[in-house]
């Protein structure tokens, strides 16, 4: 494991539990014909892109809106959702006070567009800790394409190589894992029967990330050799 100097956060489902939330809007945009999303259909869109995983909502539920007004009008509805606060996953303000106390930059890497990610950054109070975003208007390709943890390495000023990403989904660790990243999994209730073979370490929550900052970054500077897992 190369010497890390940087974490790079997924948002929704990492930092925050805004997937039941999301989820939420889905199904108030869709009472009106008549259906609400599984358990399956969740899972399969899970750290997708509005672009991606919107066509295949309309396409699964025959709808006519086209794929852009239903993007529109599906993100107006989890906007409000949103303004009324989003839970924090257990763990994050622990995590967050410990790697600024040793100076570790940081930034986020979401599907979701900037503009989500700076009203979550700024509900939790870290949007002055934060060193970067790349958001997934920002890039060509979603995840699991790489670009997006690409994106955010360089904006960071640091080499894939040398940070540690921190993912809830299978689509992200894999695009994670592609750029070259040290890869944690921490899965959710959603996401917790997602394939991960392919990261580096799987957690319970992100006290376990806290409790094991030693192992990835060191004591004061040198970082210790650990078994994978």
């Amino acid at each position: 494991m190369s010497q890390l100097k940087a974490i790079v956060f997924d948002m929704d489902g990492l930092m925050v539990d805004s997937e039941p939330l999301s989820q939420q809007a889905w199904d108030e945009y869709l009472r009106p014909y008549g259906h609400q999303l599984t358990e399956e259909i969740v899972s399969s869109i899970i750290g997708l892109r509005a672009d991606v995983s919107t066509p295949t909502i309309k396409d699964l539920f025959n709808l006519s809106e086209d794929v852009a007004t239903i993007i529109s009008k599906r993100a107006a509805i989890y906007s409000q959702i949103r303004a009324n606060g989003v839970p924090v996953m257990p763990g994050l303000h622990e995590l967050h006070a410990e790697i600024t106390r040793r100076h570790i930059p940081w930034a986020v890497a979401t599907s979701s567009p900037h503009s989500h990610a700076e009203e979550i950054l700024h509900q939790l109070g870290l949007q002055d800790q934060c060193r970067a975003i790349a958001a997934g208007n920002e890039v060509s390709h979603g995840k699991p394409h790489p670009e997006i943890y690409q994106l955010a390495a360089a904006r960071l000023g640091i080499p894939p190589q040398h940070c540690l990403a921190l993912e809830d989904s299978g689509p992200g660790s894999l695009a994670a894992v592609r750029a070259g990243m040290t890869v944690i999994a921490i899965p959710n209730v959603q996401t917790k029967t997602a394939d991960f073979s392919h990261v580096h370490y799987q957690y319970n929550s992100l006290h376990d990330v806290l409790a094991n900052l030693d192992m990835f970054f060191g004591r004061n500077g040198t970082q210790i050799n650990a078994d994978e897992r």
